[in-house]
């Protein structure tokens, strides 16, 4: 698969965003920032302005699989390699934990986390898989659709999958939950293909425009929903409401930017590898439990340094995951799994 600039940079931008949404979500929860404090409320809308760009992440990552997925021939090694490194990031941190002393030694729990994806212990991969599954049917409909049948896919797409609010119009009915089920991640899959089969250039400016409105709508929505008796929490969209329009128009903004790869876009492009990794070691059950309660976030959001707490823990979260991840690659190649998996495509077709 050829990599294009853009895309990893992308990628890697929205895995750390990714690190931020949990950061927000899982550490700082429903944490109550006092209105009448003028720092608290600086955080507070900080955390809201970082909640905006950090609930597209997950749409752009399915968004940019698609994008190359659409044009690929089927590969049962992609589900494979997927599903094998949950499985061993899901089984080495159970063990590690126990074996740290950090979790009670359990036989149940060591068996079911051999099963991550039956278990749904990691929710994206489990849907994410799903939609691999998928693929070569939504690819081999995206390239016969003419335009027109393309528009009205989407349009009638719409009607299934978005929920402006939660759970309406439709999106309960057809079981697609918040944006993070197959069906939302074949909608994005669906809109990626347009927009590389279909979609002309856009204006800069209108696509910049359109991404400024979007982001001071989503914004101004998280601080009304999350405002309640002179204290504002988090208050997080659906990925498939107002979020999924502005992940559309930045991922149709980035695929129009000239980025250069040297410098710092080299450092996010090669860097773009080990995202999945990211996900898989700093979001595991164990260690999102262990990471955040350790880290304490509520303590400091009343601190004027909590913006660069946040900011700075990702930074070392992530880059922490993705040494492990380039560590754990390395391993692979070492005793041929990567090559192993590769076979599976000569075995199968």
């Amino acid at each position: 698969m050829k990599r294009e600039t853009n895309f990893e940079v992308l990628r890697t931008v929205a895995m750390f965003f990714i690190v931020v949404y949990h950061c927000l979500t899982h550490g700082v929860g429903g944490y109550g920032y006092n209105t009448d404090d003028s720092i608290a409320l600086s955080n507070v809308l900080f955390s809201d302005f970082m909640l905006v760009f950090s609930s597209i992440a997950v749409n752009l990552y399915v968004m940019i699989s698609g994008y190359f997925l659409v044009d690929l021939d089927f590969k049962p090694s992609r589900i494979v390699r997927t599903w094998s490194y949950a499985c061993f990031y899901s089984f080495i941190i159970t063990v590690l934990f126990m074996a740290l002393a950090l979790e009670p030694f359990n036989a149940i729990s060591v068996g079911k986390s051999l099963f991550p994806i039956s278990s749904d212990a990691y929710w994206f991969v489990t849907q994410f898989l799903g939609l691999l599954i998928l693929s070569p049917f939504l690819a081999l409909l995206a390239r016969q659709l003419t335009y027109r049948q393309y528009l009205v896919l989407l349009i009638g797409g719409a009607f299934i999958c978005l929920s402006i609010i939660p759970d309406f119009p439709l999106g309960k009915r057809f079981y697609v939950a918040h944006g993070n089920s197959v069906w939302s991640f074949a909608y994005l899959f669906m809109i990626a293909g347009f927009v590389k089969h279909h979609l002309k250039k856009v204006p800069m400016g209108r696509l910049s425009m359109m991404v400024l409105l979007l982001t001071l709508l989503i914004l101004v929505c998280e601080v009304i929903g999350g405002y309640h008796d002179g204290s504002i929490s988090l208050y997080w969209l659906n990925y498939n409401g107002l979020v999924l329009f502005l992940s559309v128009a930045v991922f149709v903004l980035v695929r129009q930017l000239q980025i250069p790869e040297k410098g710092i876009w080299r450092v996010l492009v090669n860097a773009a590898p080990y995202t999945f990794g990211v996900y898989l070691i700093h979001d595991h059950l164990l260690v999102r439990e262990w990471l955040w309660n350790t880290l304490s976030l509520p303590s400091y959001c009343n601190e004027l340094t909590y913006p660069f707490i946040v900011i700075g823990l990702c930074l070392v979260i992530f880059v922490v995951c993705a040494t492990i991840e380039a560590v754990r690659k390395k391993f692979f190649a070492v005793l041929g799994i990567d090559a192993l998996i590769r076979k599976v495509d000569r075995w199968t077709f």
